[in-house]
């Protein structure tokens, strides 16, 4: 697997690439929450989204610059690269003439970023083949069902998991070998658990069992998970994401435990995947919940004397806005 931490990718800027044949498994909205923990840390960022029909990770950002100029509030917003760019003349004729062009390309942005997040569209793409053969990190969500494990790696009745070819897994080894053929360096694949039950549930362990199994036979690693929550849903129309201050003037409403919870855990997974660094995870408002907790402004209650005021420390800070092009 390729090495985690720092900003150095194969081809200049560290590409995150975030891939799943499946439609539905929460792409762009890891792939938001990516861009931004990067920008809270004042890493230089541009999004590519390459699912140019849906768009749903532009449309999540073009919502996140409408909240911030409506109601004048600075938010951290990624260069919005063009799809186009990698798409030019004679494209799609020859996959390593094609890979090769674009990390030139890549290599070309080395000066103006430290990453490039790349969202992929569902199904076999040819574009998102080509995006897959420049990742240095491949983030693949996937929803806590046999139904997503199955595009990984074949699931049967049978009783012991054998590692077989899917649609996906061979996509994944096509790009290996474009990008060795490039770089000779190896992909460091992380298959990420989303809309995890609340509660622990008989199907969630077996899934976290099998996925045990799979991930040394096929060759990704495992991130601690995310759990369905409706916030989720709820951060795309507002463009906002887990790592935005929780003040209601932000947010539109007053945040809950829903809103802390989802922070803990997004911060979590981005450190366990490499991109936020341990030691100032440690030092945020969410290394203690009874802090946080302590500062969220609840709603009146007969036990309460009233409603205290949520605070927002440092590491709440917003980065300068960068207007998307």
């Amino acid at each position: 697997m390729a090495q985690q931490g720092g900003k150095a990718g194969a081809f200049g800027p560290r590409v995150i690439v975030i891939g799943n044949h499946k439609g539905g498994c929460g792409k762009s909205t890891v792939s938001t929450h990516v861009i931004v923990a990067l920008l809270q840390e004042g890493a230089r960022v541009a999004a590519l989204d390459l699912d140019v029909e849906q768009q749903s990770l532009t449309r999540y950002l073009e919502n996140r610059h409408a909240w911030s100029r409506a109601h004048g509030i600075k938010l951290a917003i990624p260069d919005l690269l063009p799809a186009k760019m990698i798409a030019g003349e004679g494209f799609g004729q020859n996959p390593a003439a094609d890979a090769t062009e674009f990390a030139i390309i890549l290599c070309k942005l080395r000066e103006r970023y430290d990453f490039v997040v790349i969202d992929t569209p569902s199904g076999g793409a040819y574009l998102s083949l080509i995006a897959h053969s420049m990742a240095d990190t491949l983030l693949t969500p996937i929803n806590d069902s046999f139904v997503d494990l199955d595009l990984i790696g074949t699931i049967g009745p049978a009783t012991d998991f054998a590692p077989r070819r899917t649609r996906y897994r061979e996509t994944v080894s096509n790009a290996s070998a474009l990008r060795a053929s490039i770089c000779g360096l190896a992909t460091d694949w992380v298959v990420i658990r989303n809309r995890l039950s609340a509660t622990s549930t008989r199907n969630e362990r077996q899934v976290g069992e099998l996925l045990e199994t799979m991930a040394p036979a096929i060759g990704f690693r495992l991130a601690s998970g995310l759990v369905e929550r409706v916030i989720y849903r709820e951060f795309f129309p507002v463009g906002l994401t887990a790592f935005d201050p929780l003040d209601e003037a932000v947010l539109g409403l007053k945040p809950t435990m829903s809103h802390l919870m989802a922070r803990r855990e997004v911060r979590s997974l981005a450190t366990e995947i490499g991109l936020l660094p341990g030691e100032k995870a440690a030092e945020s408002a969410e290394d203690s919940l009874a802090k946080i907790v302590g500062d969220l402004r609840m709603p009146p209650a007969p036990q309460l004397a009233g409603s205290s005021q949520l605070a927002v420390n440092d590491n709440d800070r917003i980065s300068p806005s960068v207007s998307a092009e």
